[in-house]
């Protein structure tokens, strides 16, 4: 009989069956990385649109409002708020930055344990802020974007956070 280059049935069948159950055992494990991948950069984007604010109104000497979009699930604009009040006036006050909204997967909450800020985060001239959190959820984990008085920002994980509101928020 001559030698055949190829493989049998069987060999691909077994060798489908060990993928499958790789692919079964690792694809949970993998979900869970994404997940967190995408919380991570949600708070990141956050943390840009503070960061962002806080150098523009000590550059201008003016106040910089972070403003939620009609939900901070559905993303952010920063604006020179010529006028002071926490609202945003076109055309006079248009945006320098827009951040788009955030996955299905993941939410913002606010409220009592949740994040401090409704509407708004407003920079004064010289860079301060009034202290409070974001707080952004997935189905298994948070990221919390604490902004300190003094206007810097830090982001908290289940790992590293010190504070009661990290078990509560979501």
């Amino acid at each position: 009989m001559a030698n055949k280059n190829g493989f049998t049935l069987v060999e691909l069948l077994v060798v489908v069956a060990i993928i499958s159950i790789t692919m079964a055992i690792g694809l949970p494990s993998f979900q869970s990385t994404i997940s967190s991948i995408r919380l991570t950069s949600v708070a990141n984007a956050m943390v840009s649109a503070l960061q962002l604010a806080r150098f523009e109104a000590i550059k201008q000497r003016k106040s910089v409002v972070v403003i939620k979009k009609t939900t901070w699930e559905n993303g952010w604009d920063v604006f020179i708020d010529t006028n002071g009040n926490h609202i945003q006036n076109l055309p006079a006050e248009p945006n320098f930055a827009t951040f788009d909204a955030l996955s299905s997967t993941i939410t913002a909450p606010y409220g009592t344990g949740k994040g401090t800020y409704s509407n708004y985060v407003s920079y004064n001239a010289n860079g301060s802020a009034n202290s409070g959190h974001f707080i952004f959820c997935s189905s298994s984990d948070f990221r919390s974007v604490v902004i300190s008085s003094t206007g810097r920002v830090r982001v908290d994980t289940a790992s590293n956070s010190k504070t009661t509101y990290a078990t509560s928020g979501c």
